[in-house]
């Protein structure tokens, strides 16, 4: 018996388009078995998210299983509250009691603690979305090497920068544009 086993990395689109991939395959014969790559964006969560509080483990987690990158938020997460003194919280509600616990169901802030300033960064879990404390123009951005940001022209006006977690280099973008709006806090 001759097993023959050529692994893959790439977007579907990618794998797609690869004539390398084309003619290595168009002269197999035999069983064809695509096994999903058990990497970091996997969508297997880990035990805990990391730096969210126990009360907002199960939102989050909910949250993460609808996210196109689950993996890479959870690293962004994981690299970030690394950072000293950063903490991920959920949100206080505009009418909620002063007892209330807080809103893990929308976004999470990530905020130096001790800092005057609010949050270095607004976190969607539910879409894999970065929002940065930056008030960056898309010049700026290219002149930095970051080329999976965009600038935001709606919100608040400290917050102009977004970045869409879909690969590795858009988590690059997004930690090294995070580490700019954590030391300007």
């Amino acid at each position: 018996m001759k097993v023959t086993v050529f692994q893959f990395e790439g977007t579907p689109e990618e794998l797609d388009a690869s004539q390398v991939l084309k003619e290595l395959t168009s002269h197999h014969r035999g069983a064809v078995s695509v096994v999903p790559d058990g990497g970091r964006d996997s969508g297997t969560l880990p035990a805990r998210i990391p730096g969210v509080a126990d009360e907002g483990q199960e939102t989050v987690r909910q949250l993460l299983l609808r996210s196109p990158a689950p993996g890479l938020f959870v690293r962004f997460l994981d690299e970030t509250t690394r950072w000293d003194n950063v903490g991920v919280y959920g949100i206080k509600r505009k009418n909620a009691l002063p007892d209330a616990p807080l809103d893990y169901s929308r976004y999470l802030r990530l905020r130096r603690q001790g800092s005057q300033f609010g949050g270095f960064a607004y976190v969607y879990a539910e879409y894999s979305t970065i929002n940065l404390r930056l008030n960056y123009s898309q010049q700026q951005l290219d002149e930095l090497g970051i080329r999976s940001a965009r600038t935001l022209t709606t919100g608040h006006r400290e917050y102009r920068v977004s970045v869409d977690l879909t690969d590795e280099t858009s988590l690059a973008d997004a930690l090294q544009l995070a580490e700019l709006a954590y030391n300007a806090t």
